[in-house]
């Protein structure tokens, strides 16, 4: 059991300032402003204006689901949330808008044969008309400040953030913490994590410490950002060859510092912080969960090319192979409720390290860490690749001992990052 963080009881969430949000319907009939300073006010209201009890809200860009209030807090003012009720099925706006042109346009569907024999006919004009489309795009690919492009900005109102990179960063950001969010908001609503203390430690301390590690990472901003010296690789095509403050207000960039500095040479993590682009900020789908790369020359993109390559990027998803809510979260449910039973005198005896054969001390945090919130479980894919249905892989997490690489390695960042914060604070 981690001792670094025990002790200090965590405040109950209060409301944040009252902020203004549009919420609309799930056809987009309806809109209105409200007022909220909480998730949980914002939810009373647009159940109250669309006439839906215990309704749910989605961020209507890219469907996400809002559940936490710490999440919530982070979201700007004015941003669009869907209100749906429990089985609704939420679209995106990206995807009624192309739902939308495919039923008004089906003319459109032979258009291809049209364009196809006019640039047959006309082949010397048309590539002297692409060389020069080609030089202008490469010429907006690298520009990156905000007065260089005002119109990739578009719709960006942080006056504070004046590159295409920064943009970028936080979007990656905004990703991994709502793979946070869902964990924190999965693990502590379970009945187990409220009437026992014994889980409710192990669980919160399992969460201090990804949060711990988030920082330390920066929620793997250079992800998406293409100034990231460090980049994935990636095997050819076959045809193409803001933080939050820290339980004792050590303020985030120091504390970032602090856990770097603190995670040795032996860091599990550290391959995946990387970057998924090229140099110029061009990304290419990974394929689907299964397979090693993607079957479609066409899946290709760069977000910094364009204000709308930017908006057609939110609907590349990053698609966990090993699966978060079926297969992830439960594993470390049914091993916290292992550790929980043995110490209760529960029956099967105590937990046992699978590798050692010895009494199990405590869950392997860096692992569950890797499949939750690296590149080590994460393909990012274009929409078309993205395979919602079971993954016939399971988690790697388990119950360690004292004698596992993965547990000396914990206690020892804890130690040297307990070192740190006592000699700053």
């Amino acid at each position: 059991m981690f001792n670094l963080f025990a002790g200090k009881d965590k405040p109950a969430a209060s409301g944040g300032p009252l902020q203004g949000y549009k919420v609309t319907d799930v056809e987009r009939s309806r809109k209105y402003g409200v007022a909220a300073d909480s998730l949980r006010m914002l939810r009373a209201k647009a159940s109250e204006k669309f006439k839906i009890p215990e309704c749910r809200v989605y961020l209507a860009q890219d469907g996400v689901e809002v559940t936490d209030e710490d999440y919530f807090r982070t979201l700007p003012a004015q941003i669009l949330f869907v209100v749906a009720g429990k089985d609704t099925i939420v679209q995106t706006d990206f995807e009624l808008m192309y739902n939308a042109i495919k039923t008004a346009h089906t003319d459109l569907l032979h258009a291809g044969e049209l364009a196809q024999q006019f640039v047959s006919n006309n082949q010397p004009e048309i590539s002297k008309i692409l060389f020069n489309a080609q030089r202008g795009r490469d010429d907006l690919i690298q520009r990156s400040a905000r007065e260089e492009h005002a119109e990739w900005f578009v719709g960006i109102d942080d006056r504070a953030v004046k590159t295409k990179e920064e943009v970028m960063k936080r979007r990656g950001q905004d990703r991994i913490r709502g793979y946070f969010y869902k964990t924190k908001d999965e693990l502590t609503k379970c009945a187990m994590y409220r009437g026992s203390p014994m889980a409710r430690e192990l669980i919160d301390e399992m969460l201090e410490l990804f949060r711990q590690l988030l920082v330390g990472f920066d929620y793997f901003s250079c992800m998406f950002d293409r100034s990231c010296q460090r980049r994935m690789e990636l095997k050819p095509d076959t045809e193409d060859g803001g933080d939050e403050p820290d339980a004792q207000r050590i303020p985030p960039k120091r504390l970032k510092l602090l856990v770097q500095s603190s995670l040795g040479r032996d860091c599990r993590i550290e391959p995946y912080n990387v970057a998924l682009c090229s140099e110029r900020g061009d990304f290419r789908c990974m394929g689907v969960w299964k397979d090693e790369r993607c079957r479609y020359a066409s899946h290709r993109i760069n977000p910094y090319a364009s204000r709308e390559n930017l908006i057609l990027f939110q609907v590349w998803n990053l698609d966990h192979q090993v699966e978060i809510s079926r297969s992830v979260l439960p594993s470390i449910l049914d091993n916290v409720e292992r550790m929980v039973s043995s110490a209760d005198g529960g029956g099967g005896g105590a937990p046992m390290c699978k590798l050692h054969r010895r009494k199990g001390k405590n869950l392997s945090v860096i692992t569950y860490f890797l499949e939750l919130f690296t590149l080590s479980n994460l393909k990012l894919v274009h929409i078309v690749c993205h395979d919602k249905t079971v993954h016939e892989l399971i988690s790697n997490g388990t119950i360690i001992c004292d004698r596992c690489e993965e547990y000396k390695y914990i206690k020892q960042f804890q130690r040297k990052l307990r070192e740190k914060k006592d000699a700053l604070l």
